[in-house]
């Protein structure tokens, strides 16, 4: 899955390609809006670079609250 971290034109959430069984599609993870084609170019004409998954917060070892 690609990226784009902190994209979305109306939220300012992250966008993710979708597949679909016609191609792929650019949709924003938090708020759902999906990028016509014309937003999509005009995504990646302005030099936003997708990237592959992000790695999760919090991944690895657990760590250990102290109170």
């Amino acid at each position: 899955m690609k990226f784009w971290l902190r994209a979305c034109p109306k939220c300012g959430g992250d966008l993710e390609l979708q597949p679909d069984v016609t191609g792929t599609y650019v949709q924003c993870v938090q708020c759902g809006l999906e990028l016509n084609p014309v937003q999509e170019r005009l995504l990646r004409s302005l030099g936003h670079v997708p990237v592959d998954q992000p790695a999760l917060v919090g991944a690895g070892t657990p760590h250990i609250l102290v109170a």
